[in-house]
């Protein structure tokens, strides 16, 4: 029994077998990600769909991606609502995964940013109650609801505001 048990586990695989997504930048017709990993690593993909861009990444890096752990999603031009539903439903982002919006060219941010110092800027404008709630599942709540959602903005400097979406 404990031979089955262990085998089970390794079947998972190892940690360092897996790429760890910590922001995600969604386009109208690209994504581009930024990982968990010394090297700051960075892929933009080609995809229609959130599924084909994770799928395709997997393929480029060589790797099975996982996207539990996503700190921040930034929504650039495509369908917030559909977008940020397929996030939790298909990639099963955290719930605490904040969503925000680039201003200029999203994929340019994380080359200008690492993903810390974006997701810091938030965190900083919640905590001096510049903005609310800005959690995946607060701001998909909002966009089903009210049909808009405020979130919060980020330029290459960090925090510059907020805009509405939906």
């Amino acid at each position: 029994m404990a031979a089955g048990l262990l085998a089970s586990c390794a079947s998972d695989g190892n940690v360092s077998d897996k790429s760890y997504l910590r922001v995600a930048v969604i386009g109208a017709d690209s994504v581009t990600m930024s990982f968990f990993s010394e090297e700051d690593e960075v892929v933009t993909v080609s995809a229609d769909s959130p599924e084909e861009a994770l799928s395709a990444a997997e393929l480029r890096g060589g790797k099975k991606i996982f996207t539990g752990y996503t700190e921040l999603v930034l929504l650039d031009g495509c369908d917030c609502t559909d977008t940020l539903e397929r996030m939790l439903r298909e990639w099963k982002v955290s719930p605490s995964c904040i969503v925000a919006c680039p201003r200029g060219s999203g994929a340019g941010f994380l080359a200008a940013r690492t993903a810390e110092e974006l997701e810091g800027a938030v965190r900083v404008a919640q905590e001096q109650e510049l903005i609310g709630r800005c959690d995946i599942v607060t701001v998909l709540g909002e966009l089903l609801g009210s049909g808009s959602a405020e979130v919060p903005e980020l330029s290459r400097d960090g925090f510059i505001g907020t805009v509405y979406i939906g």
